[in-house]
């Protein structure tokens, strides 16, 4: 077993590869994490997907698809519920079109799996081959508010065309590892799913063995800003920032303490070097089935965090865009010597770039308004939505 992670030894691996779904959005804060901060009204959040390889099964396999670039023809409750939270949305192409052209087939997929079910992970399925099986997670394919999708139910956020003349999956979950329920997806110990609910039904992990004592948790939705797990007890903030992690802005002294943040702190005031900034969102807003359970999955993070032969990626951190390789970019790069390359620590802390400082908001918005084709979409709420902004 591997400590806190009780995961049984193997020594077989998967490739890891990150791919950037070119999708940029803005959204409501309060939605995604609470206590809600003075400049820090909303989220700047990028989206990328994986590739995972197992060789020696010749296997490879899709952990989220991002959101397709069609997003206006989603169905009728996902465009909905894309209104009431995002001020603004960006997507320049489909996962698919990204595979293609870094040299992968659609024909070599042989399993997409769904952290969940919303827009912003499910891509367009159907234009993967029917040879292309789809992994859900518990409880999915039970509810009839999801499946057989829509238009056959109106109120569906998924669209049936991904069920196509498809085989959908909804593994057991047997196993118990790094604290959740968990499966061993190709059954020789270099990848497992874990059941982290909490955020909505069917809400899942990946949890891919890069070499034989590191591991890359691939977080999907589990949480949606870094600071939600950051800093801890056995992680607190350092003393002064690495240069590498702030933006060049001439408010940071050189070098730069921590106090600048922790200061403000919004949730203690005791122990706030040690003390993630955020709690999952339980107002009103939020976008969380279960903010209660959310949280516990959370807590969990949390600890595996602190264990450094883990890399945490969650879906919508802008860091692992800014600081790792991508298929988009480098098709033959992959995550696997992340330890090595110390790309854990690059990404550590970027995320306080986002935060409020001395009295202004920090990072400017990632993208503004919404856009269709390459340009700003002018009457996107009136066309996509039928209302106002």
């Amino acid at each position: 077993m591997t400590g806190l992670l009780d995961v049984p030894q193997s020594d077989h691996t998967v490739r890891v590869r990150m791919v950037d779904t070119t999708t940029l959005m803005s959204l409501r804060t309060e939605t995604l994490i609470q206590p809600l901060q003075l400049g820090h009204e909303f989220l700047n959040l990028t989206d990328v997907a994986f590739l995972i390889e197992n060789d020696a099964l010749n296997k490879k396999i899709m952990f989220d698809l991002g959101s397709r670039k069609d997003y206006w023809n989603l169905p009728t409750v996902a465009k909905r519920g894309i209104s009431k939270i995002l001020s603004a949305l960006k997507v320049e192409k489909d996962v698919g079109e990204i595979l293609k052209e870094s040299g992968v087939s659609l024909e070599e997929i042989t399993s997409i799996i769904w952290s969940h079910y919303h827009w912003d992970h499910i891509g367009d399925v159907a234009k993967f081959p029917p040879s292309t099986e789809l992994i859900v997670g518990p409880g999915f394919l039970k509810d009839p508010a999801l499946f057989p999708g829509y238009p056959e139910n109106p109120n569906s956020p998924v669209p049936a065309d991904a069920f196509h003349d498809r085989e959908v999956v909804e593994p057991d979950f047997p196993l118990r590892v790094a604290g959740y329920r968990a499966m061993d997806f190709f059954g020789d110990g270099s990848f497992y799913l874990l059941d982290t609910p909490g955020h909505c039904v069917g809400h899942i992990c990946g949890l891919a063995r890069t070499t034989k004592h590191t591991f890359i948790l691939l977080g999907g939705d589990i949480c949606h800003f870094a600071g939600v797990i950051r800093p801890t007890p056995e992680v607190p903030f350092p003393a002064h920032f690495p240069l590498e992690t702030l933006d060049s802005d001439p408010f940071f002294p050189v070098p730069c303490p921590c106090s600048i943040f922790t200061d403000h702190h919004p949730i203690t005031q005791i122990d706030r070097e040690k003390t993630p900034f955020y709690d999952i969102s339980a107002l009103e807003a939020s976008v969380f089935d279960d903010p209660g359970i959310a949280q516990q999955s959370v807590d969990q993070l949390r600890r595996i965090d602190a264990l450094p032969n883990v890399f945490i990626c969650i879906a919508h951190d802008p860091e692992l865009v800014r600081h790792l390789p991508t298929l988009n970019k480098s098709p033959e790069a992959d995550l696997n010597e992340w330890k090595r390359k110390g790309w854990k620590r690059k990404v550590r802390w970027g995320w306080v770039n986002e935060l409020p400082r001395a009295g202004r908001p920090g990072r400017k918005p990632i993208v503004q308004r919404f856009w269709r084709g390459g340009s700003i979409w002018e009457d996107a709420f009136k066309e996509l939505f039928g209302a106002e902004p």
